[in-house]
């Protein structure tokens, strides 16, 4: 099988992806490949130059790049049994302006059986590129553009050559992709029974502001992937709170923010600039996690209304989801039953009707 994954600069995608499939599959990372054949070009690139080079010669090089890729890909067409992943961009924001990192006609030859896009925080994409040569270039909504993009360019590529597309937040298990891979699109390729993916639904806010609606939330997901169920948890990007801590200091200038070890400020300014972006995008990729899934699983402990999983109900069900709901109340809107496939009093009985429909 041949996986192309894309990410932005700062996501980790090399790094998730080895965690995920580096003892299972070959992992080709293209930006590392341009180095390695520049120097036997007898080339030499500076770090963080290789995007100021001139068009027609970065061109050439990544063709080159390819060109050589393209005897390597043989062995892994299809459900050959060993698996191939190019890990790459698609677009970069660079100099606040689009380039492309990728070629049609060598994308269509090499012809991928799934495609990828691994995001993550915007924060904490900053904060990794502050340690490389993208420091100090790009502010937190450049960063949200460019993230969109690269999921939107990667979604087009995938559409046009009609194969899968999935977005993996960097915050999933490694497990989830594994699982992708092996029980979902290797047996797509044969014909034969995939295993089921659903989208967990729950009200963030409420189940965020109660330490123990959080931690049962996270035992049912554990237990549904136990029972061989694929979960897409929108809270593994939770842009929101970085929004909840600039209003919290609007009256001071800095948020500082950590990821591995790394403490960065950014100005409150920065947040509020990127804020209706990043709201906007919380919805769009919540849908486009919908799409990715076969079932909207919904765990609603509460009787309080939340807009958001309703929404994410109304849209599940009116695009050809099964909608299944665990709510303990007796009593409840009839839009509500209206819009779900079945409602169930605990997780024990929505775990049975699974089991029995498989």
């Amino acid at each position: 099988m041949i996986i192309f994954a894309s990410g932005i600069s700062g996501s980790d995608r090399l790094e998730y992806l080895q965690e995920a499939l580096g003892g299972k599959a070959r992992i080709v990372d293209i930006g590392r490949r341009m180095f390695e054949k520049s120097a036997e070009l007898g080339i030499r690139i500076p770090e963080g130059k290789i995007l100021d080079m001139d068009p027609f010669a970065l061109n050439y090089l990544r063709a080159v790049t390819f060109e050589e890729l393209l005897g390597e890909v043989e062995q892994y067409r299809g459900d050959s049994g060993e698996d191939l992943v190019i890990s790459t961009h698609v677009c970069f924001r660079w100099k606040k302006h689009l380039t492309p990192a990728f070629n049609f006609y060598y994308l269509n030859r090499i012809n991928p059986d799934v495609y990828i896009t691994i995001v993550d925080n915007a924060e904490r994409v900053k904060i990794r590129l502050e340690k490389t040569q993208w420091r100090g270039r790009l502010k937190l909504k450049d960063i949200v553009v460019w993230r969109d993009e690269e999921t939107f360019l990667t979604e087009m590529l995938a559409d046009y050559q009609q194969k899968p597309f999935y977005i993996i937040a960097r915050n999933e298990p490694p497990s989830v992709l594994l699982d992708l891979i092996d029980k979902v699109e290797k047996p797509r390729l044969k014909g034969g029974e995939t295993t089921l993916k659903a989208y967990l639904s729950y009200p963030i806010t409420h189940v965020i502001g109660s330490p123990e609606l959080f931690e049962e939330k996270d035992k049912l997901k554990e237990t549904l992937r136990e029972a061989g169920i694929i979960i897409f948890d929108p809270i593994t990007i939770d842009e929101a709170q970085l929004i909840g801590l600039a209003e919290e200091r609007r009256e001071e200038d800095y948020v500082e923010v950590e990821e591995e070890g790394t403490r960065i400020s950014i100005p409150v300014s920065e947040i509020e600039e990127a804020k209706i972006d990043i709201l906007d995008q919380i919805v769009a990729r919540d849908y486009k996690l919908i799409d990715q899934s076969d079932m909207i699983i919904v765990f609603y402990p509460t009787k309080a209304i939340s807009p958001g999983v309703l929404n994410e109900i109304h849209y599940g069900f009116t695009h050809n989801k099964d909608v299944y709901a665990i709510f303990p109340y007796e009593k409840r809107s009839p839009f509500f039953e209206y819009y779900t496939t079945r409602i169930f009093k605990s997780p024990e009985e929505l775990l049975n009707h699974i089991q029995d429909r498989k």
